[in-house]
């Protein structure tokens, strides 16, 4: 009895196999018990037939992964072959290809999704074209059409006020349009309609001394300055209007000139800026002149900052200052403090120009001023360039700005033949005041700040000076077209430069490589560094003149 019990269950799973129960057929058929059985691997050959069959179609219903797991079936019990293995390939491939659609898919819709966050209109309409489920495509063209409308109705409002030549108020709506709901065309074309009007409405409140709604204004444009560079420029007015104003309360009228002048190169039209530098002009000048009285000797313990009377508070603060990080130039600029390593014997910077000899190349005149005064010599009012020609006693100012140099004229002036007022000097640019007052301004170097006027031969300045070097950090000598002095012979390349309000040279080789340690470059001394022979003292020209 228990004998013909596998061989009524072989018979079932034959009976199974013949009315097309393939999966049941299989489970009986490979009990562990029958596998041995001579009848159930000959029914086992008659199964992996179907089982083949089966996992074809599904492959090309595209239902890989019911084709593969028939595969296996066969597989497992050892009826594979060539046949078996291709139709795997084929649906592996399918399904991996599938999988990498469907990651594209994702990745589209991630796209979409992230542009439309980010508020980029434009982009996210354009990537939801790509999304090819339906579903998902609709749900974000959706969002986008809200988008769109809602900062449309914004957008309208910003349009009309800027109608009534509100820009402010339009900048504002543009903005919270842009924040809430995104940027897209028609944002952007109301930016470029923007830039324009906001500029004028800045212009006038400059124009007309309204500094403080000219500030508050500035701080609600920052997202529109992104996308107008030119409205930059109005953030730089802004800190230099907060630093007049500072130096202003502290009575700092040496410094407040300069900011002045440096809001003239800016924004020249505003009247209340010429009016400033005319007041605070006749401030510095007067004390100036009470310095060059005879109560100059007897005031030793004045702070003499060009025109800058400290009272007590001021004068302790700077007193502690000094003693703390460094002490202030002639100019009203910070310097380090001196330090044990420095050499107090060396040539001072900010005490006076000074007149550097330079063997076989001419005689040159180093200032460290941020405001370079350039005036006729013998004039009466102290410049820094006195130059022996037909100009004006006090003709024109260079304003040093970080990297950049400015001209601002006061009588006729001309920057390669076109006449100015104000001008950004660049490398190589030949500058004309008066009738024939001429020097060119090189910066050679992009590695150091200093620039160099090299004056025309007829208008040497006294003591045949011919190169003004305006020295800020760095000054290069040698006969490399970088160096600030070109020397005409030899190869040696001599770097000058500040340490702690002291002059200091090293000599280098090719590449600015150091070829021996920094020495202090001693006051009426002459040195042989290489090939090049240097002397330095303070200048003191034959016309009368403020060079300090």
């Amino acid at each position: 009895m228990l004998s013909r019990w596998p061989f009524a269950r072989l018979k079932a799973a034959q009976r199974a196999l013949y009315n097309g129960r393939i999966d049941e057929a299989y489970e009986a058929v490979t009990q562990p018990d029958l596998r041995a059985n001579r009848g159930a691997q000959k029914l086992l050959d008659e199964l992996s037939k179907p089982l083949l069959a089966r996992a074809r179609l599904h492959a090309e219903a595209g239902r890989y992964r019911r084709a593969l797991e028939d595969l296996d079936k066969l597989q497992a019990i050892g009826r594979g072959g060539s046949e078996a293995d291709e139709v795997r390939r084929h649906a592996m491939h399918e399904m991996k290809d599938r999988h990498e659609r469907r990651a594209e898919h994702d990745d589209a819709y991630a796209r979409a999704a992230d542009d439309l966050r980010a508020g980029r209109l434009d982009s996210g309409r354009v990537a939801i074209e790509r999304v090819e489920d339906s579903g998902r495509r609709e749900q974000l063209q959706d969002e986008l059409d809200v988008r769109v409308e809602r900062s449309e109705q914004i957008l309208e409002q910003a349009r009309e006020a800027l109608e009534h030549n509100d820009a402010l108020t339009a900048c504002r709506m543009w903005e919270d349009a842009c924040q809430r709901h995104g940027r897209g065309r028609a944002s952007d074309e109301l930016a470029r309609r923007l830039g324009p009007a906001l500029r004028k409405t800045l212009d006038g409140l400059l124009d007309g001394g309204r500094l403080e709604e000219f500030v508050a204004a500035l701080r609600g444009t920052e997202m529109l300055r992104k996308s107008d560079p030119a409205l930059g420029a109005y953030e730089k007015t802004a800190a230099l209007c907060s630093r007049a104003a500072r130096q202003l309360t502290a009575h700092d009228h040496a410094a407040l000139r300069e900011t002045l002048l440096r809001l003239q190169a800016s924004h020249g039209g505003a009247s209340w800026v010429k009016d400033g530098l005319k007041s605070v002009g006749a401030i510095v000048d007067a004390h100036d002149e009470l310095l060059a009285s005879p109560l100059g000797p007897l005031a030793p313990s004045v702070e003499k900052t060009a025109g800058n009377v400290m009272s007590e508070p001021a004068k302790m603060s700077d007193t502690l200052t000094q003693r703390g990080t460094g002490r202030r130039d002639a100019g009203g600029h910070g310097r380090r403090a001196r330090t044990s390593g420095v050499d107090d014997s060396a040539a001072p910077l900010g005490r006076g120009p000074l007149l550097m000899l330079v063997d076989g190349t001419g005689s040159c005149v180093l200032l460290t001023r941020d405001l370079v005064r350039i005036g006729r010599a013998g004039g009466g009012l102290g410049v820094d360039v006195p130059i022996p020609a037909d100009i004006q006693s006090h003709h024109a100012d260079l304003v040093r700005e970080g990297d950049d140099y400015f001209l601002l004229a006061h009588g006729p002036a001309r920057v390669n033949r076109r006449e100015v007022r104000r001008a950004l000097l660049r490398h190589g640019d030949r500058v004309t005041l008066g009738a024939n007052a001429k020097f060119v301004f090189h910066k050679p170097s992009a590695k150091s700040e200093s620039a160099v006027l090299k004056m025309s031969d007829r208008c040497r300045l006294p003591q045949d000076v011919s190169h003004v070097i305006l020295f800020r950090d760095t000054c290069l000598v040698g006969p490399q077209s970088s160096s600030h002095v070109r020397t005409r012979e030899g190869e040696s390349r001599l770097v000058l430069f500040d340490r702690a309000g002291y002059v200091y040279v090293r000599e280098t080789k090719n590449q600015g490589v150091p070829a021996g340690r920094a020495e202090p470059l001693k006051m009426d001394e002459t040195r042989q560094y290489g090939d090049v022979r240097l002397t330095v003292k303070a200048y003191e020209p034959d016309a009368g003149g403020r060079l300090a």
